[in-house]
């Protein structure tokens, strides 16, 4: 749909009806955070957030990922909502995992990210 080739009705229309999509989704994101705090979960396990930590070149944080793509003793592939990250490195190991978790140590030279 191109706005300017709209009528001043249409595009108030138009207007009216993003402001309203605007506003739901402001509303659902407010839900996800008050059902985080009052669960005690990460936001990134009820939205499309991941979060990464790194600490030093030992170990990484993933919450709030999706799956684990690709594994070798040197590189490690994982999908997250919006985009694959690839750490690299040696003797790289997963020290913890849970549905929504990740821990990865090792010796890490690279943290890459590369959108899907």
């Amino acid at each position: 749909m191109v706005i300017l080739k709209l009528n001043k009705k249409e595009k108030k229309k138009f207007f009216h009806t993003l402001m309203k999509q605007i506003k739901t989704s402001n509303h659902v994101n407010e839900a996800k955070n008050k059902f985080s705090e009052i669960l005690e979960m990460p936001q990134e396990v009820l939205s499309n957030y991941t979060r990464i930590t790194s600490i030093e070149n030992t170990d990484v944080l993933i919450e709030g990922y999706k799956k684990i793509v690709d594994y070798g003793d040197n590189f490690i592939k994982i999908k997250t909502n919006n985009r694959f990250v690839i750490i690299d490195g040696l003797d790289l190991d997963i020290k913890e995992i849970t549905d929504s978790e990740l821990v990865i140590s090792g010796k890490i030279s690279s943290l890459n990210y590369r959108d899907n």
